[in-house]
Parts: C-alpha cells; sequence; structure tokens
C-alpha cells in the first residue's frame, strides 16, 4: 500500500469487485471502460471478482484508490502496456467527477504515471475522454496531457453517438528509466 498525504493506493482485491462494477453499472459511458474495439464491457460483479483475483493476469498493476477513511474512491492502472513500444493507455476512475479536481485524484495521477515512466520505462502514456468527461480530461491536461484529437461518433450507446478524445503526456526529463549510453 501507498500512503499519500490524500490517498492510499493498493493492489485491488477481489473485494473491491463490488464497488468497480458500479462503473460499469452507470448510465454514462466511460473512456476506461472500452474494449479495445471501443465498445462497452458489460462484465458481472463475479466477473470482476475472479480478474481481481487472479493476479497473474492483472500483473499487479491494477490498483484501488481509498481516501484516508479508508473509503473507495476509484481505480488506476495501465493497460495494454508494449513496453517494447514504450506506451500504454491509461484508466483513471473515480467515483466522483469532482474528485478528478481534488488532491486525491492529483496524488493517485502522479502515482500512476510514475509507475509507468519509472517502474515500467514508458515513453508515453495515452489517455481517453469521452463526451461528458469533461472533469477527466481537466485532470489529465493539468498533469501535462496534450490532446492528439477528437474521433468523432466513436461509439454509439444509450440511443446516442460518443465522440472521444486522446490525450499523450510524453515523458519528461528524469521521470523515465534512462537508457544505456551506447559506447562511443
Amino acid at each position: 500500500m501507498i500512503a499519500g498525504n490524500h490517498a492510499f493506493i493498493r493492489g485491488a482485491e477481489p473485494d473491491d469487485a463490488p464497488f468497480l462494477h458500479r462503473f460499469y453499472q452507470a448510465r454514462r459511458p466511460r473512456a476506461a471502460l472500452l474494449d479495445q474495439h471501443r465498445e462497452p464491457l458489460l462484465p458481472t460483479a463475479a466477473e470482476l471478482e475472479e480478474l481481481l483475483a487472479r493476479k497473474d493476469g492483472l500483473q499487479g498493476s491494477f490498483y484501488t484508490i481509498e481516501d484516508l477513511t479508508g473509503v473507495v474512491r476509484g481505480f488506476c492502472s495501465l493497460r495494454g502496456a508494449n513496453q517494447e513500444a514504450g506506451f500504454a493507455d491509461l484508466v483513471f476512475l473515480l467515483d466522483d467527477d469532482a474528485a478528478f479536481g481534488s488532491p486525491l485524484a492529483a496524488e493517485a495521477l502522479a502515482f500512476i504515471l510514475a509507475r509507468g515512466y519509472g517502474r515500467m520505462g514508458l515513453r508515453k502514456i495515452l489517455g481517453h475522454c469521452l463526451e461528458g468527461e469533461e472533469s477527466l480530461r481537466d485532470a489529465l491536461t493539468a498533469h501535462g496531457f496534450e490532446s492528439d484529437g477528437v474521433q468523432r461518433q466513436v461509439l454509439f450507446t444509450a440511443g446516442r453517438w460518443y465522440d472521444m478524445e486522446t490525450l499523450t503526456r510524453f515523458a519528461r526529463p528524469g521521470e523515465g528509466v534512462q537508457a544505456p549510453r551506447r559506447p562511443e
């Protein structure tokens, strides 16, 4: 467990499945919950519990974010990490849109970025935001993510189309694992 000034961040456990399942049941879609084909996933709570129980499947890379009172507030992860290509997609879910502007969110985002750039040696991290995820977008841009553009009508659900913006943040000097220098 990582104890910060505003959040506790720990590896997700099977007991976190019911809280995670609430994100999938929400009326508003979230980009972090779409599959690789940009379709909504609809797992059951039992399926999520089974997934969280399989440590080998998650490789200790899916984290629960708690406030200082121990209440679960969200989750973060880097999915699809391709260390050879040096990038991953950010999963950053919080239970309340207003929380994206909080110190708890800043601390959790700093944690997952440090993990990606430092421990995993990534060079860039991608974030995705659907319409309606402006609070998430604001949090990402506040941490150095820049827009790569908007894909129009990428998702049709609940009787309407949604656009999706992709934002990228490259590792800054001193953030990543330094590659060894070639002998001259």
